[in-house]
């Protein structure tokens, strides 16, 4: 077995499935190859067995290079899965196992491009180059936000993401907005439904009024497709004989620029008042639960062009597609909330086999993506 096939298998075994991330040990994998081949390490770790792992490639240039991935993986689920989710099984040049696609492969990828430049010596006259390796993405982007404590994020030049594109140059993609509305009433006998208030009929007000704004608010931006809002959970009531005195809705948010997540919790704050004045007994609250910026380069922009050099401008079906985006979010929505800094979305995996069962990386696509790294580090300092 290839070194490099065994080096992504050691860090698929490891369980870093998000709740509780338990990040420390891909870290420490991460770490021991790194010192193993005299590269300086940094683990910052903020809380049990919580971490970001980082290093530095220290260049002439003027010129600074984010590569940057997740450790952490969703939980395996329910289902049975075919291969053990943590025992990087290899069938028919496919390495299954929870992270293999999202995004083991793509992390694993961009430290052994970033090693063999340090090995080769041949960053020398290039740039500064930064491997970040973050913890909390699939949750609440929490090595992200601490990485942020404690760097100027402004100071790179470019970010690379090593997510799942299948081998794609994705420029950007959607943000990700997620609510929960409750409206609050009165219990009282489910016989006697005018001595109460009822939280569930208010919420069909609710309910319409989003449905409402989802038309409106729709809006489409290439690469990355429309914008979309949806009710995705919903909640109320002690028992049959009883009025409720509460309901909830959760509403995922999918934005594409020019749209404002914050003028969107505005403009659905307006339509509850605007309800609550037709109805003096409608009471309602809006809880944040999370808030992911959209993320858009220009492909014009440098590290997307020689991107595009590298692999071929994206053949697909004998056609030039440049350029895709994705409906996913990244760390990049907390590392670069703007879209200030230039940054590529690519790596091996497949998107689609993203948190199911018998998830799979092709061990080919692995591989080409560690010279692709290593081959657009260089061309972007040239």
């Amino acid at each position: 077995m290839r070194e490099e096939v065994a080096f992504l298998q050691k860090i698929i075994q490891a369980n870093s499935s998000n709740p509780p991330g338990n990040e420390l040990e891909v870290a420490r994998l991460i770490e021991e190859r790194g010192k193993l081949n005299g590269i300086e390490m940094h683990v910052a770790t903020f809380a049990e067995n919580r971490c970001n792992v980082e290093a530095r490639l220290k260049g002439k240039g003027d010129k600074k290079l984010l590569l940057c991935g997740h450790m952490d993986t969703v939980s395996p689920g329910e289902q049975a899965w075919q291969y053990p989710p943590y025992s990087g099984t290899i069938v028919d040049n496919r390495l299954y196992g929870r992270g293999a696609s999202d995004m083991k492969s793509g992390l694993a990828a961009m430290y052994l491009a970033f090693e063999s430049l340090y090995k080769s010596k041949d960053y020398s006259n290039l740039g500064d180059i930064v491997f970040l390796a973050t913890a909390g993405e699939e949750v609440d982007s929490c090595g992200a936000k601490h990485y942020l404590e404690a760097n100027r994020i402004e100071s790179f030049d470019s970010i690379i993401i090593g997510e799942p594109t299948n081998e794609k140059v994705v420029i950007g993609h959607k943000g990700a907005l997620w609510l929960e509305i409750v409206t609050y009433g009165k219990t009282s006998h489910g016989a006697m439904p005018d001595q109460g208030i009822n939280a569930i009929d208010h919420m069909t007000f609710v309910i319409s009024m989003i449905k409402k704004l989802g038309l409106a608010w729709k809006v489409r931006k290439e690469p990355l497709g429309e914008s979309s809002m949806a009710i995705t959970k919903i909640g109320g009531g002690i028992q049959t004989n009883v009025i409720p005195d509460r309901c909830y809705i959760q509403v995922d948010i999918r934005s594409v620029p020019p749209q404002s997540h914050d003028e969107l919790r505005k403009g659905i704050t307006a339509e509850l008042e605007l309800i609550a004045e037709k109805y003096p007994s409608f009471r309602y609250e809006v809880q944040l639960l999370l808030d992911r910026a959209p993320l858009l380069t220009d492909p014009s922009s440098e590290i997307i062009q020689k991107a595009l050099k590298l692999n071929g401008g994206n053949v697909t079906e004998g056609k030039i597609n440049p350029c895709y985006g994705v409906s996913y979010y990244t760390d990049g929505s907390v590392l670069n909330p703007q879209s200030e800094i230039d940054t590529l979305i690519y790596g091996p995996g497949d998107e689609k086999l993203a948190h199911q069962p018998d998830e799979w990386v092709d061990i080919d696509a692995y591989l080409r993506s560690i010279s692709f790294y290593k081959k657009l580090i260089v061309s972007y300092f040239q």
